[in-house]
């Protein structure tokens, strides 16, 4: 067992942490010892402390704040000896979500990169709406791990978030070509519209996906709208006026639907501009798992492309690109 002093200055890191793991065990004197671990993207933590009796609320993955026990506290086999861990129970509006995802979660970074970056573009209030909903730990680790199908698009681990990601982006970058559209609704709506499959796809027995009982009864749509519902409710979200109703609106209104089943057909840009990304995204990686030996050229036929995929050679996109531009 080696003892001394943790050689870090406390002041310069995170003050809230990803709660990795949590191990209790007896210690003298009738105590209890915790050693957990903690993940933030600027800095991995393993702490330790005494308490008379364990946290009932500290749970695996949640967002929790160490105090410190003085400015150079002292360290064992690795562990800095800390005063308490301290549940961070209600959504903060300027954490960035993105920053405490660990790489057991997902190990691609450059998606944990975009969604930090998408998040830091949004308004206060939008980002506040976003962490209320994704505040749950383990809700928020099946929307980074979980499939956005099991056989359509996205269908592997970690694709939702892909997606989700992906057509944010889209929206980003076109809401801001007309000055009569909200680029914070368009990107939350894009980061939110498949939200709901964190719940509606479950790991079966075999280790795949497979739908769960609520997404066979309900589907993400309806899950969707009862997360936002409740965290707007329940956190007292504020957005600027008629931005809640907006975004509701994109994530439920449906073009072709029949009027007898009660939805909207899309009435705002960023509605349809969803409908248009979310199919985009959807194709373009059907386009990309249906190209059969090469890259180019005629790929395999799937249920829901309209036809057999065709991708020009590398040559003649090369070629047209330098046409345009001359």
């Amino acid at each position: 067992m080696r003892e001394g002093k943790t050689p870090m200055n406390l002041a310069a890191l995170p003050t809230r942490f990803r709660l990795t793991s949590l191990v209790t065990r007896a210690g003298e004197d009738q105590s209890w010892v915790t050693t957990a671990t903690l993940f933030h993207e600027l800095a991995s933590l393993k702490v330790r402390w005494t308490s008379a009796r364990p946290d009932s609320r500290l749970r695996v993955h949640q967002l929790v704040s160490p105090r410190w026990k003085g400015e150079q506290p002292p360290s064992e086999d690795g562990a800095i000896f800390i005063s308490r861990l301290v549940p961070i129970e209600r959504p903060e509006a300027e954490l960035n979500l993105f920053e405490l995802v660990p790489s057991g979660w997902v190990r691609d970074r450059e998606l944990v990169r975009q969604g930090r970056a998408l998040i830091e573009a949004l308004p206060s209030g939008h980002r506040h709406l976003f962490n209320a909903i994704f505040w749950e730990g383990e809700r928020f680790r099946r929307f980074c791990i979980g499939p956005s199908s099991m056989s359509g698009h996205h269908r592997a681990d970690h694709g939702n978030l892909a997606h989700a990601l992906e057509v944010a982006a889209l929206m980003r970058e076109n809401c801001g070509r007309h000055d009569f559209m909200s680029t914070p609704v368009g990107i939350l709506a894009g980061l939110l519209h498949d939200a709901g499959k964190a719940d509606e796809y479950e790991l079966g027995p075999r280790g795949d996906w497979v739908l769960s009982e609520r997404g066979r009864l309900l589907g993400h749509r309806v899950t969707n709208i009862e997360w936002i519902a409740a965290a707007m409710a329940g956190q007292r979200v504020v957005l600027p006026d008629g931005h809640y109703q907006a975004l509701l609106h994109c994530l439920t209104a449906s073009q072709g639907a029949p009027e007898w089943l009660g939805i909207r057909r899309p009435a705002m840009l960023e509605a349809l501009l969803l409908s248009d990304m979310d199919r985009f995204s959807g194709r373009g990686n059907l386009f990309r798992r249906c190209q059969t030996g090469s890259t180019t050229g005629w790929g395999r036929m799937h249920p829901h492309l309209p036809a057999q995929p065709y991708v020009l050679p590398v040559a003649e996109v090369t070629a047209q690109a330098g046409e345009c531009v001359g």
